[in-house]
C-alpha cells in the first residue's frame, strides 16, 4: 500500500502520469489506425497474392516487424532520456550524434542478419528489399527519438499513422499496378518511413561539428542500448519466431498461410502494449520499481486488450470464412490459441518495459528461459500436431514465458496493484468471453455483441479524461512488498512547489539520475552538514533519498525547498502510528503480544508496512482478532505459514510473523524474543500504556544484519542510521553469543564488518553505494552455516529448506539489482 495515497486527492495525480495516459492515447490512436490500415493491407494481400507468395510475404513482414521493435525501442528511448537529462546544447548534440551512429551500426547489424535469414525462403531481390526496409526503418527512429525527447507526442503519433497509411497506398500500387508481388509488397516498408527525414533532429547553434567517429558516449548509454536491444530483439523473436518458423518448416503452404494471417489477427494486444510502453516509460524511468504507476499502466492495456482478444478468440468460422478465402480455411479454428497468445505476448512486453525503466536488465536470462521453452513448445507442437499443435504450443509457451517473467518480477519489483484486478478484470473477462463463445453459433448476434464491447473497450481507453486510474485507487493498491511513496509532484498553489520541475522539465528529469547528488544527502542525513544547494541537484538527492527511505530527514534538512515532500512523510508517519495503535490495540484486547520489529519509532515511516511478532501458534488467532480491521488479506507462496500481510482501507498495512524467520526459516528464537523485549521508549499509546513490545538492543541489531544477510543483500542508509546507536560494547558482545547460539555468527561478523567499514567511509565523506550492497559469497556462507546448524540441531525439515532455497534466492537477489 501507498502509506501517503490515502490523502491524494483526484485533483493532485502526478503530473507525470497525466502526461503518460494522455501521450499513450495519442499513440494507442496512431496504434489502432495503423492495425486498421496493416490487417487491411493483409487481407486485401491474401487476395492478390497466391498462397505460396502471401507466405513469402509473412515471413518477410516478420522480420521487418522484429527488427523494427527492436529499433522502435531502443534508438528513440535512449535518444529520448539523453534528451531528457541533457543541460546544454552541447549535451544534446552529443546525445544525437550518439543515436545516430546506433541506428546506422544496428541498422547494418539486423539487415545482414535478416538478409541471411530472408534467403532461406525468398528471392534474391525480395532479400534485398527486406534488408533495406531493414536499414530504413532503423535510421528514422532517430526522428522518432527526437519528437518523443521533445515531447511531440501529437507529431509522432500522425507520423506513425501517415506510415502506415504510406505504405497501405504504396504497397497495393506496387502490386497491382506494377505487378511486383510479394517484393513490392514488402518494398513498401522502407518508402513508408521517408517522412521521418523531415522531422530529423536539427542542429544545435554555437556546437562546433565534429567527425562521426568521434563520437563519446557515457558508459550508462552503451550499457542501457545493449540491455534495451537485448530485451527487445528478445520480445521480438517471440513475436516473430512462429512466422518464420511456419514458413520454413515443411508443411502444407496453405495450413501455413492460415497460421500466418490467424496469427496477424491475434497480435492487436501486443501493438497496444507497445503504445502504453512508449508513453509509460519515461515517468517509469523517473521512479522507483513497483511505483504504483506500474498499476496505471497495466490497467490501461488490460482495459482493450482483454475485451478485444475475447472478441478475436470467439469470432464465429462463418464469419472468417467470409473475410478470407477459400486457402485459408484454418484460421477459423487457429483464431482462439493465436489470439490468447497475443494477449500474453503484449503482457510480457509491457513486463519487459517496466524492467528496462528500471534498468533492470538481469531480467535478460528468465526471458531467454522463456523463448526457450516456447521455440521448444512450437517445435513439440508441430511435431506432434502440424499446424494446428504449432498453434497450441505456441500458446503453451508463451504463457509459460509469462508466467517465468511476471513471478520473477513480482518478487523483486511487485506491480503496484493489489487484488482488485483479479476480481473487477477477470471475473468480468470470464462471464464475457462465456457469453461471446455462447453467441458464436449465431454470427448476426455474435458481431453485434462484438461491436458492442469493442466501442465499450474503446470508449474506456479513449473516452475517460484524465488518469484511467483515479489517485484514490492508486492509493489502494499494492503486492504487499512496501511500494515507495511516491514523489510529490510540484504545481500552482502547493506549499513548496518547486519552479524548476515546472519550466525546466529536462533539467528536473536529469537531477533524479544524477549521482553526483548523493554526496548531498549523504552530507545531510549522514554527516549533519547542511549546505546550499539548487533545485536540480536536490531533487537528485531527494531521488536517492527515496530509494533508502530517508526522504523525510532530507525534507527536514531543507524544510523550504521540500515542504511538499515534509508534509508527504508526515502524513505517511501520521497512517503508520495510528494503523499501529489499532492494530496492536485490538491484538492485544484479545490477549496476544506483539513485538514491533525493523521499525525505528523516533524517526519517519514512509515503509509501505510494519512488521509485527506474534507468540508461537498464534498466528491465526491474531488474523482473527483483526478481522474488520484490514481490508485484503496477502500471503507470499514461500511464507504462507510464517507470514501474512493484512492490509487496512488506507495507510501502511500490518505484517504479521509467526517467527522471526525469512522464506519460512528461523533465525531469531521467538520465545527468546518475547522474553528479553521490553515497552518502547518513544511512541504514542494509551493513557494505560503501549500494546506492542521492542526487541532489547541486541535482537534489534541482529534482526536489522540477520534481514540484510538472509532476505535483501543490502543496507540502505536508513538502515545504516538505525545500526549507528547500536553498536556499544556490550551490545555487540551480547549479539555476538546470541548469534552463535542461533547458527550464523560467521555470517553476523561478515555483514556487521560491511556496515561498519561503510559507516566509517560516510563518516570520512568517502563514496559509498547506497543502498549498500552485501557480498554474495557471504549470504551463500552464511546460509550454508545455518543450514548446518539447523540439521545439527535436529531440524531436518528447515536445515533441507535453507540449503535448497539459498542459492535461487541469493541469485535472485543479485540480478534485482540495478543502477539507479
Amino acid at each position: 500500500m501507498n502509506p501517503a495515497g490515502s490523502v491524494t486527492s483526484p485533483a493532485l495525480v502526478p503530473q507525470d502520469e497525466v502526461t503518460a495516459v494522455h501521450g499513450a492515447r495519442w499513440i494507442a490512436t496512431a496504434v489502432v489506425v495503423v492495425g486498421a490500415l496493416n490487417y487491411a493491407y493483409s487481407l486485401i494481400l491474401t487476395r492478390l497474392l497466391d498462397v505460396s507468395a502471401y507466405a513469402t510475404f509473412a515471413a518477410g513482414q516478420g522480420l521487418i516487424v522484429c527488427t523494427a521493435a527492436v529499433a522502435v525501442v531502443t534508438v528513440p528511448w535512449m535518444l529520448a532520456q539523453a534528451l531528457a537529462r541533457a543541460h546544454s546544447d552541447a549535451e544534446r548534440g552529443e546525445a544525437v550524434r550518439f543515436a545516430v551512429v546506433t541506428a546506422f551500426a544496428g541498422g547494418t547489424v539486423a539487415a545482414v542478419v535478416v538478409a541471411a535469414v530472408s534467403m532461406e525462403f525468398a528471392s534474391a531481390a525480395t532479400t534485398l528489399v527486406i534488408a533495406g526496409g531493414t536499414m530504413a526503418v532503423y535510421v528514422t527512429r532517430v526522428s522518432a527519438g527526437w519528437l518523443q525527447g521533445t515531447e511531440r507526442l501529437r507529431t509522432l503519433a500522425v507520423l506513425t499513422a501517415l506510415e502506415a497509411s504510406l505504405k497501405f497506398g504504396v504497397g497495393l500500387f506496387f502490386v497491382m499496378a506494377l505487378g511486383m508481388g510479394e517484393t513490392g509488397a514488402l518494398a513498401a516498408f522502407g518508402i513508408a518511413v521517408l517522412p521521418y527525414v523531415f522531422f530529423r533532429p536539427r542542429r544545435f547553434r554555437g556546437v562546433p561539428r565534429r567527425p562521426w567517429r568521434s563520437v563519446s558516449a557515457d558508459r550508462q548509454l552503451w550499457r542501457r542500448a545493449m540491455g534495451v536491444a537485448s530485451l527487445q530483439g528478445v520480445v521480438a523473436m517471440l513475436a516473430a519466431v512462429d512466422i518464420v518458423l511456419v514458413a520454413m518448416l515443411p508443411t502444407d503452404r496453405a495450413a501455413a498461410a492460415s497460421y500466418q494471417a490467424a496469427v496477424m489477427l491475434g497480435r492487436v494486444p501486443l501493438f497496444l502494449a507497445g503504445a502504453v510502453s512508449i508513453a509509460f516509460l519515461p515517468a517509469l524511468s523517473r521512479r522507483r520499481a513497483g511505483d504504483p504507476l506500474t498499476a496505471s499502466a497495466l490497467r490501461m492495456y488490460l482495459t482493450v486488450a482483454l475485451p478485444l482478444t475475447v472478441v478475436a478468440a470467439t469470432a464465429p468460422g462463418a464469419l472468417l470464412t467470409q473475410i478470407f478465402p477459400p486457402g485459408y480455411s484454418m484460421v477459423a479454428t487457429l483464431m482462439a490459441c493465436t489470439a490468447t497468445s497475443g494477449l500474453a505476448l503484449g503482457a510480457l512486453s509491457l513486463l519487459v518495459t517496466f524492467a528496462q525503466a528500471v534498468d533492470d536488465f538481469g531480467c535478460l536470462r528468465t526471458l531467454l528461459a522463456g523463448l526457450a521453452a516456447y521455440v521448444t513448445a512450437l517445435v513439440s507442437g508441430w511435431v506432434t500436431g502440424g499446424v494446428l499443435g504449432m498453434a497450441v504450443g505456441g500458446l503453451c509457451g508463451t504463457v509459460a514465458a509469462l508466467v517465468l517473467l511476471a513471478v520473477r518480477h513480482a518478487r523483486r519489483h511487485g506491480f503496484g496493484v493489489a487484488e482488485r484486478p483479479f476480481g473487477r478484470v477477470v471475473l468480468p473477462l470470464l462471464a464475457l468471453a462465456g457469453a461471446m463463445a455462447l453467441l458464436r453459433p449465431y454470427t448476426l448476434a455474435w458481431f453485434g455483441a462484438a461491436v458492442a464491447v469493442t466501442v465499450v473497450a474503446l470508449w474506456r481507453f479513449f473516452g475517460r479524461r484524465g488518469s484511467p486510474v483515479p489517485a484514490a485507487d492508486a492509493a489502494e493498491d499494492g503486492d504487499g512488498a512496501a511500494p515507495p511513496v511516491p514523489a510529490p509532484e510540484p504545481g500552482p498553489g502547493r506549499p513548496g512547489a518547486w519552479t524548476p520541475v515546472v519550466s525546466d522539465r529536462p533539467a528536473a528529469r536529469a537531477a533524479v539520475h544524477d549521482e553526483r547528488t548523493v554526496p548531498l544527502l549523504v552530507d545531510a542525513v549522514w554527516r549533519g552538514r547542511v549546505r546550499p544547494a539548487a533545485d536540480e541537484e536536490l531533487l537528485g538527492a531527494l531521488a536517492a533519498a527515496r530509494r533508502n527511505q530517508v526522504e523525510g530527514r532530507l525534507a527536514r534538512a531543507y524544510p523550504r525547498q521540500l515542504a511538499a515532500t515534509l508534509d508527504e512523510v508526515e502524513s505517511a508517519t501520521g497512517l503508520f502510528r495510528r494503523n499501529l495503535v489499532e492494530s496492536t490495540d485490538r491484538l492485544r484486547a484479545a490477549g496476544i503480544p506483539t513485538v514491533l520489529i525493523k521499525a525505528d519509532l523516533a524517526g519517519d515511516y514512509v515503509y509501505g508496512n510494519f512488521d509485527l511478532v506474534v507468540p508461537p501458534g498464534r498466528l491465526r488467532a491474531a488474523q482473527a482478532a483483526l478481522d474488520g480491521w484490514y481490508a485484503h488479506r496477502t500471503t507470499y507462496w514461500l511464507e504462507r505459514t510464517s507470514k501474512v500481510l493484512l492490509e487496512p482501507p488506507h495507510g501502511p498495512a500490518a505484517h504479521l510473523h509467526g517467527s522471526v524467520s525469512w522464506f519460512g526459516v528461523p533465525v531469531v528464537p521467538t520465545e527468546r524474543l518475547f522474553a528479553r523485549a521490553g515497552r518502547p521508549e518513544h511512541a504514542p499509546g494509551e493513557a494505560d500504556g503501549y500494546a506492542w513490545l521492542t526487541p532489547c538492543p541486541s535482537d534489534r541489531l541482529r534482526i536489522w544484519l540477520a534481514h540484510a544477510l538472509f532476505q535483501n543483500l543490502t543496507l540502505d542508509l536508513s538502515e545504516l542510521l538505525a545500526l549507528r546507536p547500536l553498536l556499544r560494547p556490550e551490545v555487540l558482545a551480547e549479539a555476538r553469543l546470541e548469534a552463535a547460539r542461533e547458527g550464523w555468527s560467521a555470517g553476523g561478523r561478515a555483514a556487521l564488518a560491511v556496515a561498519v567499514g561503510a559507516m566509517e567511509r560516510l563518516d570520512r565523506g568517502e563514496p559509498v553505494p547506497l543502498p549498500l550492497p552485501l557480498p554474495v559469497g557471504t549470504s551463500l556462507r552464511a546460509g550454508a552455516e545455518h543450514s548446518g546448524h539447523l540439521l545439527g540441531t535436529g531440524r531436518v525439515r528447515a536445515a533441507t529448506r535453507e540449503a535448497s532455497l539459498r542459492v535461487p534466492l541469493v541469485m535472485t537477489k543479485k540480478l534485482r539489482r540495478r543502477v539507479p
